[in-house]
């Protein structure tokens, strides 16, 4: 009977257990939300750069189109053609530039370069082309 009394004895004395269990809780609690809101900050990034990447890539294609159209004369296009058939680079809230050019005639072997830029997210495509 004294051994059931002393194993009673501790396990009755257990003021603020309840209060470690719930400090124990909150702390486990804080650091699942803490991963939580650091992955939906990471995801929210990664998705804005890819948005912004693949504008980036698309308004450099439609330049390199653009400029092949002038080129093959493009069954009359309309568009801003200058001179030896060039394409003004102009696309809203990028920076378009054209970095190689070789174009020098019908039947020959051409590639073009351009770049399209907006912040720190640039693309850069190449394009070999016979017209």
């Amino acid at each position: 009977m004294c051994r059931n009394n002393t194993i009673y004895t501790i396990f009755a004395n257990n003021k603020g257990f309840g209060l470690i269990a719930a400090v124990f809780v909150v702390v486990i609690l804080a650091m699942f939300g803490l991963l939580i809101a650091r992955y939906t900050l990471t995801s929210s990034t990664s998705s804005g750069e890819d948005y912004v990447w693949s504008q980036a890539l698309y308004s450099a294609e439609s330049v390199a189109q653009l400029r092949i159209l002038c080129y093959d004369g493009g069954g009359n296009f309309p568009g801003p053609c200058n001179g030896v058939g060039g394409v003004e680079p102009i696309v809203e809230n990028f920076a378009v530039t054209i970095g190689t050019d070789t174009f020098t005639g019908p039947n020959s072997p051409d590639i073009l370069q351009v770049q399209s830029t907006r912040g720190n997210i640039s693309r850069q495509i190449q394009v070999k082309f016979i017209l």
